[in-house]
This record gives structure tokens, sequence and C-alpha cells, in this order.
């Protein structure tokens, strides 16, 4: 298992004899382009009903890897597409031999054929710096229950109308190609870190950095309105945020 601490850690990660996975910085990834970074890395993390709209008798005899190979042999985009993933977190180059229909990794003897273990191994990586989007979003939601009070129902809807307008201020305003670039500004207002620093981070250390200080400040919002609010429903119990 990969452990979110080597991750985070940004340093090349060995993946078999001279092959090491490598997580592009903030800088590089503005120069490729966040779609291009995105797309590269997203192609470890493709699901079956990604590739196949509905399964079927010859589909459902193949496990993920054999069909997710099948694809990307047969599809020049896709092709396209793991190349240049490959060049991006491995440095290095990819062979498709289509008469054995395998594919081969890296150079001559150092290589590797891309392998079911090679392919999980990937993929285990690429979904570890992919954001949990549903899990972000679910840490910052404010339950309603019945068993609320009348005051605290009156507070998180003042804190729901307050984040919506905030919202509505700082994204409607700025182009799609701005997203990453306001975020940036944002962590370095609010993290004391330079510019330079930021741009020298992994779009993980990025991200993680941000969903903690989103943390802190969820934290400190609950604890300051915890006088006001009802004891009685566990679901909005306010959890520290480091752990």
């Amino acid at each position: 298992m990969i452990s979110l601490a080597k991750v985070l850690s940004g340093k090349p990660i060995l993946l078999t004899g001279n092959i090491y996975f490598h997580q592009p910085t903030l800088q590089e990834i503005e120069d490729m382009g966040e779609n291009v970074y995105w797309s590269a890395l997203n192609l470890w993390t493709l699901r079956r009903k990604d590739l196949i709209a509905q399964e079927n008798e010859q589909s459902r005899g193949m496990d993920d890897y054999t069909l997710w190979l099948g694809y990307i042999l047969t599809n020049q985009a896709l092709r396209v597409a793991l190349m240049q993933s490959c060049n991006i977190f491995l440095k290095t180059k990819v062979e498709f031999f289509d008469i054995s229909g395998t594919i081969y990794i890296g150079e001559k003897e150092s290589g590797i054929i891309l392998d079911n273990t090679f392919y999980l191994l990937m993929k285990e990586i690429c979904m570890r710096i992919t954001p949990d989007v549903s899990a972000s979003e679910e840490k910052g939601q404010y339950r309603e229950t019945d068993h609320m009070s009348e005051r605290e129902r009156q507070l998180i809807e003042k804190i729901k109308a307050a984040e919506k307008k905030l919202e509505s201020a700082k994204t409607g305003t700025l182009k799609p190609e701005d997203f990453l670039g306001d975020r940036i500004l944002g962590l370095v207002a609010v993290g004391n870190y330079t510019f330079e620093q930021v741009y020298n981070m992994t779009m993980l250390q990025f991200n993680m950095l941000l969903q903690k200080y989103i943390d802190v400040q969820s934290f400190e919002l609950r604890t300051m309105l915890s006088p006001y609010m009802s004891s009685e429903d566990d679901q909005n119990e306010n959890k520290f945020w480091l752990g």
C-alpha cells in the first residue's frame, strides 16, 4: 500500500527497476495546462462504466486491467493520452506492440511490460493524489435535524447564505482558466507562503493544505457558535481538525 506520507513528500516514488513516479509542481502543471494534468492522472483511474456503457457477456469475463488495456490498445486518443501520462509522471516513453497486445514502459532492458501489477500500482498512486470531492463536500455541510433549536436553525441558515454569497462573489467574475490561480492566491493569503513556495508544491500538497485551512476555519467557527447551538445532535459534533 502507498502511504499518504509517501505521496505527500513530493519525492519520486520507486515503482520498479529504474522507473519512478514523479509528481509535477504547480508551476509545471500551469505550464502544461491543468486539464492536461488531470487527464493524464485520471487515465489510470478510469472505471469500467467510463469505458463501457453496458456490460455484455464478453466484458463480464474481463477484469479491470484487461478491459482497460483493451481500450488503450484500440483507441488512438487513449494511446496518445498514455504516452503523455508516462512522459509527465514516469519521465519515460511508451511502446505499443499490437501483435502481442502488450505495452512496454521505459527504455530497453530497464523498462517493464505494463502488466496487471504495474497497472494496479499506478492506479493506487493516482487515486491517492486525486482529491475526494464527495468527502470534502460532506465535511463542509451543516446538517439540519429535528433536534435543532430554532436559534441553531437561524444561525445555520445565516452561515449558508453567507457562504453562498461569498462563493458567488469569488467565482462570478473568474474564467475557468483562472480558478487555479485564485486558489493559489488564497493559500498565499492565509498560509503565510510565498508565491514561489506555492508554485513549487505538488497538486496534492497544495490541495491538502487548502483543505486543512478549511477544516481549521470550520472548527473555529463551530467552536465560536457552540454556546448558541443545541448539543442534542451528535451529527453536529465539532471534531478537532488535527486528525
